[in-house]
């Protein structure tokens, strides 16, 4: 079948329980529309790409895909206060509603990934007539308590990182959610009541139709969803963990399969209702900004940008463009960059994220590259400049991979006056040489730790660890081309005219980080760069942890208003 031109929307709908920013792929042509919920928390993050692969391939073919960031994931602007399942579900009818009202008499079809596979299946099991969807769509679906045993033993893998052992036992953390305290897990705040519901999340039978997609070779949960929805077709497929997976992983036949049943088995009309039949953008009634924050999308020539604005009541005190690491987004790990973002914001700084090409919900590129993450950053750069052109001083945010992105931005652009750098990896001449041995290192110790976790040895003998992906991490090192080596060190001499300030932040647990926090001062002390260096005690790379997350904030702020 032949694509047809379709397009994005992006905003907020406003419902009763507040406003959910969505992203809407459609064409002027509606024979079907799917609905996708979010999986919790950090698998939120590491799914993103996937989803949007799927969603531009879907909207050339009739289907249009609303995509709905539900409280406490993504751009949601619903603060971060204790949110429950049923605040989910709640949230869900209504853009379910809202999209059903847009287009009647076509078929809905609700996509869920991991726990959201089994909350899309309860809430069709339980909807009233009228509300439920024509089909589902499940991926990869993991019950309440599972999900719950894998963020704890995440936990405790990090903390032994961290500290050389877990400081609180599983029994511990579970004494506490049942004391109706909350729990840091991997950055997030799991509430007393969340936990509840996730402890109490299984399989509902639903006697429609659908498909149920797993990838891993623990198969239980899909199978038992398909013993209670016989209607469904089940195919399994073997995959990398791409819900919970360091950089990008092939998921090509995930997207194949759940297009092809999409447009070949599941409901859909042969053609558009007449009412239907002249649909433009948007679809549904959305706006673009809410309160302090807009969506918004950033021309190039090379294709767009999407991003989020942050803008203050009284703008003036600065402009701050974040940069994201090389497999992250514009959320940053944790929902990081989206905390940072928003409290920079009430401090008078206009705050720009947005996603590099093949990121996020930006366009595609061939290929991912330092270079092209350049491209885009000056692109955004000049968007902020016209947007905003008396906001303040620049200053570039990055983490990981945007750090050397930032470094080399500020080489060639003049008007940045500050860089702040976090778990800035070392560029050039100023990598260690014990840098790798101590990645290789970091790696073997995680695993070791690992095999200490009861978990693990369960997963061994069920023969589901696979052991291809732990040999690529234990062997595979961090390789630069010589050109990319020539690259970094033609940056560095150029940087070394840079006369911003720059501050440096890095976890006391992060392997590369000794090699560049001292490789880096020694830069900026040897080239009068004013500079300021901080190291978070025990956190590792990504800060996940509340009070590691914190403590980075709280610094970046204190040294912003200096």
């Amino acid at each position: 079948m032949a694509m047809r031109n379709s397009y994005e929307s992006a905003g907020y709908l406003h419902t009763t329980t507040g406003a959910l920013a969505v992203l809407l792929h459609a064409d002027s042509s509606v024979l079907q529309t799917l609905l996708i919920m979010p999986p919790l928390f950090e698998e939120r993050k590491c799914c993103q790409r996937t989803v949007t692969t799927l969603c531009r391939r879907l909207a050339g073919h009739g289907t249009a895909v609303l995509r709905v960031d539900l409280r406490g994931s993504g751009d949601s602007p619903v603060a971060d206060a204790p949110f429950t399942l049923s605040d989910w579900m709640q949230e869900w009818r209504a853009a379910a509603a809202a999209l059903r009202q847009r287009a009647p008499r076509v078929p809905q079809i609700w996509l869920g990934i991991r726990t959201s596979a089994l909350l899309a299946l309860q809430q069709a099991a339980t909807a009233a007539p009228g509300e439920q969807p024509d089909a589902l769509i499940l991926w990869e679906p993991v019950t309440g308590p599972e999900f719950l045993r894998q963020l704890l033993q995440r936990r405790q893998v990090n903390e032994m990182l961290a500290y050389g052992q877990a400081r609180r036992s599983r029994r511990e953390l579970e004494q506490a959610w049942q004391a109706g305290d909350a729990v840091d897990c991997d950055g997030y705040a799991l509430h007393a009541q969340l936990y509840r519901d996730l402890q109490q999340l299984q399989p509902s039978p639903w006697h429609g139709e659908g498909l149920i997609l797993s990838t891993s070779p623990d198969t239980r949960t899909a199978d038992t969803c398909h013993q209670m929805a016989p209607s469904t077709t089940r195919l399994p497929l073997r995959l990398p963990p791409f819900w919970n997976t360091v950089g990008h992983v092939d998921t090509h036949p995930l997207v194949e399969a759940t297009s092809q049943w999409l447009q070949n088995h599941a409901p859909r009309l042969t053609a558009p209702p007449p009412a239907q039949a002249g649909i433009t953008s948007p679809l549904l009634q959305i706006a673009v900004t809410d309160g302090t924050e807009s969506l918004l999308t950033i021309p190039t020539p090379d294709g767009p940008l999407r991003g989020v604005l942050h803008t203050p009541a009284q703008a003036g005190r600065g402009r701050i463009v974040l940069l994201h690491g090389w497999s992250g987004d514009r959320t940053g790990p944790h929902r990081m960059f989206v905390h940072a973002a928003r409290q920079l914001c009430a401090q008078g700084f206009t705050c720009l994220r947005f996603d590099f090409r093949g990121r996020g919900d930006s366009d595609d590129v061939p290929t991912v590259t330092i270079a092209s993450m350049i491209a885009d950053t000056h692109a955004a750069l000049a968007w902020v400049r016209t947007a905003a052109p008396a906001g303040g001083p620049i200053t570039l945010l990055a983490i990981c991979s945007g750090c050397k992105v930032a470094i080399s931005t500020a080489a060639t652009a003049p008007d940045i006056a500050s860089l702040a750098l976090w778990s800035a990896e070392s560029m050039g001449a100023l990598r260690h040489a014990a840098t790798t041995s101590r990645q290789r290192l970091a790696a073997v110790q995680a695993y070791a730790r690992k095999l200490l976790l009861p978990e693990t040895w369960r997963k061994l003998l069920r023969g589901h660890v696979r052991a291809d992906m732990i040999s690529k991490a234990l062997t595979t090192a961090e390789v630069r081309t010589p050109a990319e080596a020539r690259a970094e060190d033609a940056t560095l001499q150029a940087f070394r005219a840079y006369r911003g300030k720059v501050l440096l932040i890095f976890g006391g647990s992060d392997p590369d980080a000794p090699g560049s926090s001292q490789g880096y001062t020694r830069y900026c002390r040897i080239h009068g760069i004013p500079h300021t260096c901080h190291t978070v005690p025990q956190a590792g790379h990504s800060y996940y942890g509340l009070a590691w997350e914190r403590e980075v904030l709280h610094v970046t702020e204190q040294w912003l208003q200096t």
